[in-house]
């Protein structure tokens, strides 16, 4: 199929699109066709992609969003309904790693905010989305996700909790939806060379033990590139995989079947 059309007349919304896998996804997006809208708190970043992707034809809009506020989602999908009219695609990519460290060690601050950004941000973002794909009779929620939400991490005790509960809500939200049209799923990366990676390797061995496992990752080619978690997003943004399922960069089996159906190069193993 052509890339160009497969995402054509479709609109999608990307947290985290500043950085990343979400500034990846929504230049991809871009590319086949979507109209994009980028949220992120980082309003220089997302502003410098949405300009990049109209340079090059495409349609964007960068709406700077604080996605733990409930006022900041509902002006989100208010100005994204008043520029393009409808919205079919939700990729809930925005995440935060921190704090790093001992349960007993680290700020019950932060611990509590990253629940809030990983957790109740994709929420937020799907109660006030639902309502206009269920008016429409049809969407796509994607969330992503961590393969770290079914492994215990010393010193990622809310990554891993937060990973978890967002793998729970996508199979809760699947079967709130499931006499619908609207398909959820959760798209784990896999280790991708992402700022978020590079954070977490600064992190010092006495708050994170795993360290030298993941500094050993890049230099024996074992990341994935943004580029390729994209690819994921934008199969699983076609709506035609089975929902609330959690679907893995690493499995060949995923990565197969993804370059088949996009008429892309199969991504090679990352072992």
């Amino acid at each position: 199929m052509p890339l160009t059309n497969v995402l054509a007349h479709k609109v999608a919304v990307i947290t985290g699109a500043g950085r990343g896998i979400g500034k990846a996804t929504a230049r991809l997006f871009a590319n086949a066709g979507a109209a994009v809208v980028l949220a992120a708190r980082t309003a220089p970043e997302i502003q410098l992609v949405a300009e990049s992707i109209k340079a090059n034809g495409g349609q964007a809009l960068a709406i700077p969003t604080d996605i733990t506020s409930p006022a900041a989602i509902d002006q989100l999908v208010m100005l994204t309904l008043r520029a393009f009219k409808h919205i079919d695609i939700l990729v809930n990519n925005a995440a935060v790693i921190t704090p790093i460290g001992k349960v007993w060690e680290v700020s019950h601050e932060e611990w509590q905010n990253l629940i809030t950004v990983n957790v109740i941000g994709p929420y937020l973002c799907c109660r006030a989305v639902l309502p206009h794909m269920l008016d429409r009779g049809d969407g796509v929620i994607i969330n992503v996700t961590s393969g770290a939400a079914a492994k215990n991490v010393a010193g990622w005790s809310a990554y891993c909790a937060s990973k978890s509960a967002l793998d729970r809500f996508t199979g809760v939200l699947t079967e709130e939806v499931a006499d619908t049209n609207i398909v959820v799923n959760g798209m784990d990366p896999g280790p991708t060379n992402t700022p978020m990676q590079a954070q977490a390797q600064r992190n010092p061995r006495t708050a994170f033990p795993a360290i030298k496992q993941l500094r050993e990752q890049p230099e024996r080619g074992r990341l994935f590139q943004p580029e390729e978690a994209a690819q994921l997003n934008l199969w699983l943004a076609l709506g035609r995989a089975t929902s609330g399922k959690i679907f893995a960069l690493p499995a060949e089996s995923v990565r197969r079947q993804m370059a088949q159906d996009l008429e892309l190069p199969f991504i090679p193993n990352r072992n």
